[in-house]
């Protein structure tokens, strides 16, 4: 293995490891000569450039100059457009209709980083098809590619912009925390054309950006923090209003109350394996309006079905200036179902654990499209592997507070029984 990127950090669908252990600048250099040779063996028309982009973690200025040099080495052009967020990367891809690389380990810890890769239009892959092209010995690209610097940031804020009528956006003011991410100055370029203003002490709604940008979550004008499917909910039913009909792709563990609402207002719900490469292919394939994950992640057909935490703050803003309500109103009418935080559990084989788990529920209504997930009339479950750590993770969603605390002491009981 000497001399060859480390097989560990290809997880399910980007690369993720701990800095600089298993993922360093040699690494990075590889990865970025691997990329720009599997693209001239599967780009069926042939990109001339790359763009990169990066967070602000430590380690990702070394990790992204290493990358450009290998896509440099392997004959591509390269446009840097710097520390972005990653829906901005996933924009320039779209827009550019170019392959881009993203230098990020998005939630993961700060001691992690790692590449989100993607072929022209944000075509996603599987990166371990990358392995094979890390190995030594490639043969030479020929010319060297060159470097640009490209700022696209009037763009992107054009074009995140699109979502919202600026002229229906009553005055507001939001209390937002983008945290020590890229998000910061995209989103103050955004408030400051809009008639809102940012404000912790008094707001009509709370909004959290991670650190990378490409999901967030939300409190109400209390403070008390909203379940992600609630507010999926909350937009489906918006966009299922504006269009009178459409498809809304969920992810494994989104609640009930978003299908519910897509019945309620002549949609379709489809459930989908979890995962951002998952759900925006789906989302292609069925052109759907909308869709979301339980992890915060929101996607929009006219993003090229990517998800972005800008246009899910801009799509909040015009869903309370069309209501007379408020968003803790708004949220309370739709909490007919109650449900657990995701949960995770560390143990040594996932996969293994959760076919033990499985053995309990015979008999019941259970499939296997992402992990384990039982349904009864007054609850369903899903246990699953992470995609990007050694864990396990729990959803319960249950009628009433009874059934779902019965439920989740017994399944603690269990995986604690069984790792």
């Amino acid at each position: 293995m000497a001399g060859q990127v480390n097989p560990k950090i290809f997880k399910a669908y980007d690369i993720r490891g701990v800095y600089p252990d298993e993922i360093n600048e040699a690494a990075a250099y590889k990865i970025g000569r691997a990329f720009a040779d599997y693209l001239k063996k599967t780009e069926t028309k042939k990109p001339e450039k790359i763009i990169v982009a990066a967070d602000d973690r430590m380690s990702s200025p070394a990790l992204k100059r290493s990358f450009i040099e290998g896509a440099l080495d392997g004959g591509f052009d390269v446009w840097d457009i710097g520390a972005a967020s990653t829906d901005e990367v996933y924009f320039a891809s779209g827009h550019f209709n170019l392959p881009a690389a993203m230098i990020t380990a998005s939630h993961n810890p700060e001691n992690w980083n790692g590449f989100k890769l993607m072929k022209s239009g944000i075509e996603f892959f599987n990166v371990g098809d990358l392995i094979p092209f890390t190995e030594a010995g490639r043969e030479e690209a020929g010319e060297k590619g060159i470097v640009e610097e490209r700022n696209i940031r009037d763009e992107y804020i054009r074009h995140v912009l699109s979502f919202a009528d600026r002229d229906a956006i009553r005055p507001m003011s939001v209390s937002a925390d983008a945290g020590s991410g890229v998000v910061g100055p995209i989103l103050k370029s955004i408030v400051e054309k809009l008639p809102i203003e940012i404000n912790n002490d008094h707001y009509q709604f709370g909004y959290v950006f991670d650190s990378d940008g490409d999901r967030a979550f939300f409190a109400d004008e209390n403070g008390e923090k909203i379940n992600p499917s609630i507010i999926a909910a909350i937009m489906a039913r918006y966009f299922l209003k504006r269009r009178s009909y459409g498809k809304i792709v969920c992810g494994a563990t989104v609640g009930r109350i978003v299908y519910d609402i897509a019945e309620a207002y002549n949609g379709i719900a489809i459930r989908e394996k979890i995962g951002h490469t998952i759900i925006k292919e789906r989302m292609k394939k069925e052109d759907a309006i909308f869709g979301a994950e339980s992890s915060g992640h929101y996607y929009f057909q006219n993003n090229f079905y990517a998800d972005s935490s800008i246009i899910a703050f801009l799509t909040m803003l015009m869903i309370l200036s069309g209501e007379k309500k408020s968003l803790s109103v708004l949220a309370a009418e739709l909490s007919k179902y109650v449900s657990i935080p995701e949960t995770n559990f560390k143990v040594a084989d996932p996969e293994g654990l959760i076919k033990k788990i499985s053995e309990n529920f015979e008999g019941y209504d259970i499939d296997w499209l992402d992990g384990l997930t039982v349904r009864t009339p007054d609850f369903w479950l899903n246990i699953r592997p992470s995609n990007t750590e050694p864990l396990v993770r729990l959803n319960i969603e249950a009628n009433d507070e009874l059934i779902l605390n019965r439920v989740k002491d017994d399944l603690e009981k269990l995986i604690e029984r069984e790792k």
